[in-house]
């Protein structure tokens, strides 16, 4: 009886096992599986023709907009939106993201006495004042931080002290002057999102309203050309072309860093003895990393401690992320102390050579040590790497005044500075091409 009591027992508990994995199998392909209606969370998203950040934008989506999943792709989500219009957002930012590009969106403060900051930070200057429910427009978010427009005045919010209240546009009349808010703003033939595009306009163009129509706008430009923009898309308010705007953030752009060496193979060692090339690498990479992720890039890391990676595996990794670019970090060696000294850039591949170039620029300008210029070599990391790869030789740790530097902090910032400005000025590049 007891026996046959156990054996009833084990079933029902196999069975409820069995059912609580089907739940959770089931929520998982609920979660990532197609036709999912989802609410976007971030404020601002560029929706783009194809799964890859430099594809052009068809448009945008904001938060709570209601989208359907149609489809993922290596990190990418392909989805729908109310208007129909079909396209590609990045995984990693329809839920979670904290950065977005240029937008102009009506928005009301949601706390009393919230700060105005001159720049995106708690210890910035404050601006001003705002009260609950106050009236703003946000332009752009930043790390958690939106750049507002209040009262004629720009400044920084955190994100959730506000409220984007799309139905609260502005009223415009007919004959109305107002202005373009965005960069490249498309001008479509017709009230719709799959239209064809016939013209695209500047940041501070001025336009004439001819017609409005819930949140289409019929417009005339300077030149004469009539279409339709979105009401997001212009502004009443004065801007200029002139304006000093912060740069816009790239988070849909993904960076892999690879710190180099690790693990049981220590890399090279000052002339001391005391310090090895894995541990350099490592501390430079994190500094990089921290800069990046506070200009708003997605950044990816081959290892975060003191673990060793195969040169294929880091190969491998890199081919299998969403990662744009690949960046391996490097102090370079001599076979005698004290005979080399100075920076080197790396790349392998055709489409390598770009990102080397403008990377190396930045070095070159930025830090303290002689740069020796970029070119080509045979490295396994970037053979075997399918994505725009380089390598960077930071100094040389066997010369004691590039150890020195390599110890130093301050050199860290320096080179996460040269890589910021280098990789952002290859993907502005890029994006120009496309």
């Amino acid at each position: 009886m007891r026996n046959s009591d156990t054996s009833k027992n084990t079933i029902k508990l196999l069975v409820f096992n069995l059912i609580i994995v089907g739940l959770v199998i089931a929520g998982f392909y609920f979660m990532h599986g197609t036709n999912q209606i989802v609410d976007v969370q971030t404020i601002a998203l560029n929706v783009r023709e194809k799964p890859n950040a430099t594809s052009p934008v068809l448009t945008q989506v904001h938060r709570e907009d209601r989208v359907t999943i149609k489809e993922k792709k290596k990190g990418w989500y392909k989805i729908q939106t109310s208007e129909k219009t079909e396209g590609w957002v990045p995984e990693w930012l329809i839920f979670d993201g904290t950065s977005g590009p240029y937008t102009y969106l009506p928005a009301v403060i949601t706390q009393r006495n919230t700060e105005l900051k001159k720049s995106n930070s708690e210890n910035s200057k404050t601006i001003d004042t705002l009260k609950r429910k106050q009236k703003v427009f946000v332009t752009l978010e930043l790390n958690g931080w939106c750049r507002i427009f209040v009262d004629g005045n720009y400044g920084w919010v955190p994100t959730d002290t506000i409220d984007i209240r799309k139905n609260q546009q502005p009223k415009f009349e007919v004959d109305d002057t107002l202005q373009v808010a965005l960069d490249n703003a498309p001008l479509y033939s017709k009230q719709s999102e799959s239209s064809q595009i016939t013209d695209t306009l500047d940041y501070a163009e001025k336009i004439v309203l001819k017609e409005v129509s819930d949140y289409w706008y019929q417009v005339r430009t300077d030149s004469g050309k009539t279409g339709y923009m979105r009401s997001w898309e212009i502004t009443n308010n004065k801007i200029s072309q002139k304006e000093k705007r912060p740069r816009e953030p790239l988070p849909e752009h993904v960076i892999m860093l690879d710190p180099g060496h690790g693990g049981n193979d220590p890399g090279a060692q000052t002339n001391d003895g005391k310090v090895f090339e894995k541990n350099l690498t490592l501390q430079t990479a994190k500094v990089v990393k921290d800069k990046l992720e506070a200009q708003g890039y997605s950044v990816l890391m081959t290892r975060s401690k003191d673990d060793f990676v195969s040169l294929s595996k880091i190969a491998r990794i890199s081919n299998e992320s969403p990662a744009d670019i690949f960046i391996s970090m490097h102090y370079d060696s001599t076979g005698n102390p004290n005979e080399g000294s100075g920076t080197t850039t790396f790349y392998r591949n055709k489409n390598g050579r770009q990102l080397a170039q403008a990377v190396n620029d930045q070095i070159a300008a930025i830090l303290p040590l002689e740069n020796r210029g970029f070119g080509t070599q045979d490295y396994q990391v970037l053979r075997e790497n399918e994505k725009p790869a380089i390598l960077l030789e930071l100094g040389y740790i066997n010369n004691d005044t590039d150890a020195a530097y390599a110890q130093n902090k301050k050199y860290h910032k320096k080179v996460a500075e040269a890589i910021y400005e280098g990789s952002t000025n290859y993907f502005l590049e890029l994006n120009k091409k496309k």
